[in-house]
């Protein structure tokens, strides 16, 4: 069960902290929460603070200051109850943020977080360090909903290693879909991707089992064969614990499955100068500004 957001009690007099005086740190995680909606402790540990205790410490100031909301999730296998961050109401208005519109709740909540975990994954799959990041951009939801014709990606991600590139199309599955709307969306991506040589659309899915679910859909009468090479499923859980070696699933009956590093082969080179989590990326953030896309997306 997961708790209701809530904001941190009025002080008898509240001390205003100035968006200007925040450190970039702190301006890049409130950036990452408006693109993305919510994030964990951990997640935000990942993308934007390093170490953890400093997470806790500056989203606690944030909190505290009136420019987060906070809920509790279901205690973690280490113990402990972790907290889920957004941007309260009044840290919108302070920040120059449009309204809430929309109340991300149960596994509306669930979804948006494991997309913020596949992200973080992929970012902590880079074995090359700081000097070799992996994921060179970010489109979240609300940044990618107009990038292809008919379709609406949860999240566009841009990855480079040495063996080549790839452009993910996340499609965060939380069980639930039904077989038809399955369908019709492998449909609409298989007009969208069709001229889209190195891009991918990826299943990122809570188990093997799922996996193997969505394999058989999408071969239902002939399957999608303008997906071929196109279409997978990867398991969320295998993502965290084995990075680039984790297995994908084709979503084509004539395909073997493979490893999520072996999509990585495009030759275009597909570099940002300001790759997810580095200190260039979190500057830009920081100052409000946007990352140059025009290599990464093509």
């Amino acid at each position: 069960m997961i708790g209701a957001f809530s904001s941190a009690p009025a002080p008898a007099r509240r001390v205003i902290v100035d968006p200007g005086f925040l450190p970039y740190r702190d301006r890049a995680a409130l950036r990452i929460l408006y693109r993305a909606d919510v994030a964990t402790t951990a997640q935000l540990m990942t993308l934007a603070y390093a170490r953890r205790q400093t997470a806790q410490e500056r989203l606690s100031r944030l909190y505290h200051a009136g420019y987060l909301e906070r809920a509790i999730l279901p205690p973690s296998s280490r113990g402990g109850a972790p907290h889920a961050f957004r941007i309260s109401p009044r840290g919108r208005r302070r920040l120059g943020y449009d309204p809430l519109t929309r109340s991300r709740a149960g596994t509306q909540l669930r979804h948006s977080l494991n997309g913020v975990e596949t992200v973080c994954a992929l970012v902590a799959a880079s074995g090359g360090g700081p000097a070799e990041p992996l994921v060179q951009a970010w489109l979240t939801e609300m940044m990618a909903h107009d990038l292809l014709p008919k379709v609406y990606p949860d999240a566009v991600v841009v990855l480079q290693a040495a063996t080549g590139s790839a452009v993910l199309c996340l499609e965060i599955d939380q069980n639930t879909e039904r077989c038809p709307v399955i369908r019709d969306k492998l449909g609409r991506y298989e007009t969208a991707l069709r001229s889209k040589t190195g891009w991918h659309l990826l299943f990122v899915v809570p188990s093997a089992e799922r996996a193997a679910s969505l394999a058989r859909h999408a071969s239902h009468r002939g399957g999608y064969p303008g997906l071929a090479g196109q279409a997978w499923a990867l398991d969320l859980p295998e993502l965290r614990t084995r990075g680039l070696d984790a297995r994908v699933v084709a979503l084509n009956a004539n395909l073997a499955s493979t490893t999520l590093g072996a999509l990585l082969a495009d030759p275009t080179s597909r570099r940002c100068p300001t790759p997810v989590g580095t200190h260039a990326w979190l500057q830009v953030l920081g100052l409000g500004g946007n990352e140059d896309l025009t290599e990464a997306l093509r």
